[in-house]
């Protein structure tokens, strides 16, 4: 949240910064155009005055002066049409005699200038003023632009200097800067604008996304919640079955002990007998394993060979495979290795699944029990031929007290306290549809 904002905040002042680095780029290449079309201009002026004062000067007797140079009302009189541009009061026209310091105005004022001498020298044809020598030519306090010219006569080489203020060019760039700081400003608030605009989006859509994450924790809690009731009605219920087997069981085991003392060794009556009483034990076996399960007790883990757990699982449901004309196949991979294991509850947890296969399959279909290994893991597949079962149904399927075969008879707590024994294991129970085939996959997966 904070890096987003904070990223929207940089590419708000990167945008006003390139803005602003552009406009004054801009302006700065704008000036000096400016000042070089400016100084061109007055170096073109140069060159007509000078033209026309090479052309007074040969149409017109000029007065000397006894050493031969001409005087001032004489030089003043070949400047005459130039003085008209003067008129305007924003430039100057110097000339430069030959061999002559300094430089006649038409006011007839001398003015020396090193740094205009310097330019004629070396016959350059524009030149500037600084703003402090400007005054010294009656210009305003403003840097100077010079256009510069020479004329060739008989008297030798002048110089014809046109000086004109850069007040109003200076004045057009500071309204330019005005101008640019106005954009600047104007972009400035449509960025902060929009940008606020943006960052209140922002913000709203993160309290959308919180309030939403909110709403899913407190249904994920509520879920948990519910589910935790149900673990605690089934292990309550788990509690009293157990307790209210235990008198029945032991009678049975009493009587089976006592017929057996009273028949003698009649292999008839003592080899069913003696399975019941097998059978017993076993339940015995799962009443405590359920027990221990319901209390949270770690199971008593036995390695066991994966091959006799799928073996004792499928003598367990083999009758009911036949009663609902299913087959039933199993393989087992050679070699696995074996696993931790409480026996009889594990046994428990596969015969769940397979029976919960046999009631997804229909009559005449087959169901298939296939025990291999994946890296350090174990894993019981059971495959059936059914109509394969829903994602929705999937994630719900091994919770407690839900079944879609209520109408037959389904408790809901088979899947359930198979995932439960699996977990008990450290292990997994996963159910989904069969990728290209028909039918659902259950896989117990446990670690060797």
């Amino acid at each position: 949240m904070h890096l987003a904002r904070w990223w929207l905040q940089m590419s708000m002042l990167f945008a006003i910064g390139a803005v602003f680095a552009a406009a004054a780029w801009s302006a700065s290449v704008e000036r000096t155009a400016a000042l070089d079309d400016f100084s061109h201009e007055h170096a073109a002026l140069a060159s007509i005055v000078a033209i026309d004062f090479e052309h007074r000067f040969a149409a017109s007797a000029v007065a000397a002066n006894a050493d031969g140079t001409l005087t001032d009302e004489a030089v003043l009189e070949l400047m005459r049409g130039a003085r008209r541009l003067e008129e305007r009061g924003d430039l100057t026209i110097l000339i430069a005699r030959p061999g002559q310091p300094g430089f006649l105005t038409t006011d007839r004022r001398l003015i020396p200038s090193a740094r205009l001498r310097s330019a004629l020298d070396t016959e350059s044809r524009t030149t500037t003023i600084p703003r402090d020598e400007a005054v010294a030519f009656g210009l305003p306090r403003r840097m100077a632009v010079g256009g510069l010219a020479r004329v060739a006569t008989a008297h030798g080489a002048w110089g014809v200097v046109v000086l004109a203020s850069a007040e109003r060019m200076r004045n057009r760039e500071q309204h330019e800067a005005w101008r640019l700081g106005l954009t600047v400003l104007v972009v400035t608030a449509l960025v902060a604008t929009f940008g606020g605009l943006a960052q209140r989006r922002q913000r709203r859509q993160l309290e959308l996304q919180r309030q939403v994450a909110v709403s899913a924790l407190q249904r994920e809690r509520e879920a948990l919640l519910a589910k935790a009731d149900k673990m605690a009605a089934l292990a309550a219920l788990s509690t009293g079955i157990a307790h209210e087997l235990g008198t029945p069981l032991g009678v049975i085991v009493g009587r089976i002990e006592q017929t057996l003392d009273c028949i003698g060794e009649d292999d008839r009556v003592t080899t069913p007998l003696g399975i019941v009483l097998e059978q017993v034990s076993r339940i015995q076996a799962i009443v405590r394993g359920c027990l221990a399960l319901a209390r949270g007790d770690a199971p008593h883990l036995v390695q066991s060979s994966p091959r006799s757990l799928a073996k004792h699982a499928i003598e367990l449901v083999r009758h009911r495979f036949n009663d609902a004309d299913v087959a039933l196949t199993w393989d087992v991979d050679a070699d696995l290795p074996a696993i931790a294991c409480e026996p009889s509850l594990f046994e428990q947890a596969l015969v769940n699944v397979l029976l919960n296969a046999c009631q997804a399959t229909p009559a005449r279909g087959a169901v298939r029990l296939h025990v291999s290994s994946l890296g350090k893991r174990v894993l019981f597949v059971v495959d059936d031929d059914g109509v394969g079962i829903a994602e929705d149904v999937a994630q719900r399927a091994t919770e407690p007290f839900f079944s879609t075969k209520r109408e037959e008879g389904g408790s809901g707590l088979g899947l359930t306290i198979a995932r439960e024994i699996i977990t008990h294991h450290a292990g997994t129970l996963t159910l989904a549809r069969r990728d290209g085939a028909r039918g659902t996959r259950a896989v117990i997966a446990v670690h060797a």
